[in-house]
């Protein structure tokens, strides 16, 4: 599957560098559009990912953890609920930057600071998706078809947020990271050393950081969502999953 898996990633780069050039995006109907991206992730995240955190935990059981991690009861379980602190708080920065920035500047923009905070948080996010590729496909074409359908429509949704945010500025510099940082997850994955307990913890705390961003970014607002739209997207993978993993 190595040259498969290196082909989802190339699709994987091109879906960041050209998310900017879907001109659809910017029209009334891609409200309808997220609404079933969301519904289509929230169906994979809880029928794959979080069924997932079971085995982790077993994985975690049987390994001999770090001091202090040995003694607490759900470690995998508190690396997604990590995962969610961490995106969330990044998100708050960005959100008080901005607050800020229009307060007293009249810019609608955060602070290059939070800027680099933020695509470091999704650069590390993608590294991961990268990195877990194999690891969450197995052996089956059907499962990385899944795979990618899914992180794409995501990617897409994040990049939209992200270069309504920053502009010229994540069209520059924040959808090249990301879309390097994609990569560099995938030739970690071939490269190191990988153990079961590295999967385990990764995984959980990337099932945390998806689910907060679904939650956040994806899901338009009640007044601009299709619960159509969504309900279609969460039957459409639910199917896909059931069928074909």
């Amino acid at each position: 599957m190595f040259y498969f898996s290196l082909a989802v990633i190339i699709a994987f780069m091109l879906v960041h560098i050209l998310t900017n050039y879907i001109k659809f995006l910017d029209r009334k109907p891609k409200d309808r559009l997220m609404s079933f991206v969301s519904g289509g992730s929230i169906a994979y995240v809880f029928l794959h990912l979080v069924p997932e955190l079971t085995h982790y935990q077993e994985v975690a059981d049987k390994a001999t953890l770090p001091f202090g991690i040995e003694s607490l009861d759900y470690p995998t379980y508190l690396a997604a609920l990590v995962g969610i602190a961490f995106f969330y708080g990044i998100n708050q920065l960005n959100e008080k930057s901005k607050a800020k920035n229009e307060d007293e500047q009249n810019v609608s923009q955060s602070s290059s600071f939070v800027f680099a905070l933020e695509i470091f948080g999704f650069a590390l996010y993608n590294v991961l998706i990268g990195y877990l590729l194999i690891n969450l496909s197995g052996d089956k074409i059907s499962e990385y078809l899944i795979y990618f359908v899914v992180f794409s429509f995501h990617f897409i949704a994040n990049n939209r947020i992200l270069h309504l945010t920053h502009e010229d500025l994540f069209t520059h510099i924040g959808r090249w990271v990301l879309a390097i940082s994609v990569f560099i997850g995938w030739l970690l994955y071939y490269f190191t050393d990988i153990t079961d307990l590295t999967i385990a913890f990764f995984s959980s705390f990337l099932t945390g950081g998806i689910v907060l961003n679904i939650l956040n970014d994806e899901l338009p607002a009640e007044k601009n969502s299709s619960y159509p739209s969504f309900i279609v997207g969460l039957i459409l993978i639910t199917l896909l999953l059931e069928f074909f993993i």
